[in-house]
This record gives C-alpha cells, structure tokens and sequence, in this order.
C-alpha cells in the first residue's frame, strides 16, 4: 500500500464505524416510540442489524490494514556501498524504518552487522553501473558472510543499482536546469566496463536526462571504455559544456580520468565541472 493511502483508509473506517454508531443509536430512540407500527418496527429492527454489521466490517477492516501495515515494515533492509565513502547514501524514493536498515560496502560485509533471518531483506547495490562486483560478486559475498558466521541465510531480495533510478535524473535535471544558457550541453561521463554487454545504466540516464531537459544536448562517453569522453567532446556542438560525472563519489577517477579545462579550451570550448551524480540526489532533497 503507498504511504498516504493507509491513513485515508483507516479515517474511511472510522467515519463508517461512527456512522453506524450513530444509526443504531437513532433506531434504538426510533423503537421506543409509542403506538409504533409493526411494519415500521420491522424496518427499524433490521436497520439496526445493518448498522451492526457495518460497525463490524469496519473494525474488521481497520485490523485488516493494520495487519497489512505490520507485514510491509516485517522487512529489513541492506544496502551495500561499492566504497565506504557511499555509506551514508539512501535508495531515493524508499521510505525504511531506521531499525530496520543495516548498511555495508562491498569491502567490509565479512565484518558488518547483517540482517536476521527472521523477516525477508531487500538488498540495495549502491552501485551506478550493474555487473560483476553488483551481481555475482556481492551474492557471494553475503553468502560467505552468513555461512562464516554459521548464521541461516535470509531470503534476499535483489534490487536494481542506484544507477538505474528514475530519481537520479530527476535530481540531476533539477541541478542542471538552472546552469544552462543559450549554449550549453550536458556531457556525462561514466566509468565503462569490460564486460561484453556495456552495463545500461548510463545510457538510461542519459534518456531520462534528454526527456527532462528537452532541447538540450546530452552526450555520453566513458573513461574505461569506448566512446571515450575525450573523444566525444570535441564532437558536441555546444560551446559551453556541463560535465557530469555517472559516478558515485568523489575519488581518484573524478581526479584522474575526466576531461580537463584544457582539454575543453583545445576544442573552443568552455566547460563547468558539476558534482557526481549520486552527490546530487542529497541536494535535491535539501532543496525541496
């Protein structure tokens, strides 16, 4: 159930309970008139059973929910960093009670705490790109962190990495939107794979990012992969270019792998270098 459903629900019961209430209470006063007549008895009589039998349903109905309630927080929660710097990040859009939520990266699981078995756990890969260290590294991992700790393994609950979030381009487009000028572009700049089948994720972004932001070019290149960044920057039309590194936190790579000043300055263009992407969804949710 969404969140603001439940509370409508659970004031709908009330009103019908109360109006039920009130509808035998006003039969009852109806019954003890004098002189009544015995086909308007009748009917007052079985108004009254109806009016029970609606007060029943909705506290039956108010239990219902609240059972329902109980059984989508009976879950807990994991989310795994690709590094420790991106521990503190939240999956946007998903709503987790604190107790409930235990966190790691991909580096520390074997020492972490880790969810019980009691209750199923959801596993959020803080990761932007989907692949071997999302997939087939990380289930391993936390199936020889139960098994060392001769703990039952809960059933886990795979979700999609960061980078595949709806919300990641909405907060990017939001930060980008207030930077653009006449001529301005938007090139994003992602880690790249070897894996044969390129990771989606950094594309999807980029069509998200093109809906968001229409009429503004969005380019994509990589700097461990083919079409490298530095390649697509001279190509891009636009002579003021926002660089947007698809990248989790700020480390070596922001430092190291992204296109320069300089290199824009070679090309006749001026570049603005934004934050990483997943820095920007703390930003849109100080902001709004």
């Amino acid at each position: 159930m969404r969140r603001h459903i439940i509370p409508l629900l659970l004031i709908l019961c009330a009103l019908l309970f109360c109006t039920a209430v009130a509808g035998s209470v006003y039969c009852g006063y109806a019954l003890a008139e004098p002189n009544l007549p015995a086909d308007r008895e009748s009917h007052l009589r079985q108004l009254i059973y109806f009016h029970f039998a609606i007060a029943q349903l909705s506290v039956i109905g108010t239990g219902a929910i609240l059972y329902l309630r109980h059984l989508r927080w009976r879950r807990y929660y994991l989310l795994v960093s690709y590094n420790e710097k991106g521990l503190k990040l939240n999956p946007p859009g998903i709503r987790m009670p604190s107790a409930r939520v235990y966190r790691c990266h991909l580096g520390n699981i074997a020492e972490s705490a880790l969810p019980p078995a009691g209750a199923p756990v959801l596993v959020y890969p803080m990761f932007m790109l989907s692949g071997h260290s999302s997939g087939v590294k990380l289930e391993k991992e936390l199936s020889a962190a139960y098994a060392a700790r001769g703990l039952q393994l809960p059933n886990l609950y795979y979700q999609p990495v960061l980078g595949a979030s709806p919300w990641l381009a909405k907060a990017a487009a939001a930060y980008i939107r207030p930077l653009l000028q006449n001529d301005s572009a938007v090139l994003v700049v992602a880690h790249g794979s070897t894996l044969t089948d390129t990771p989606p994720e950094p594309a999807l972004f980029c069509r998200r990012l093109r809906e968001l932001l229409p009429g503004c070019e969005v380019a994509l290149g990589y700097f461990c992969q083919r079409p490298e960044a530095s390649s697509v920057l001279p190509g891009m039309e636009a002579g003021h270019i926002l660089l947007l590194p698809f990248l989790l936190t700020e480390g070596l790579h922001t430092a190291r792998d992204l296109p320069t000043e300089e290199d824009a300055a070679r090309c006749g263009k001026k570049l603005t270098r934004l934050p990483v992407a997943a820095a920007l969804l703390t930003h849109h949710t100080t902001d709004s």
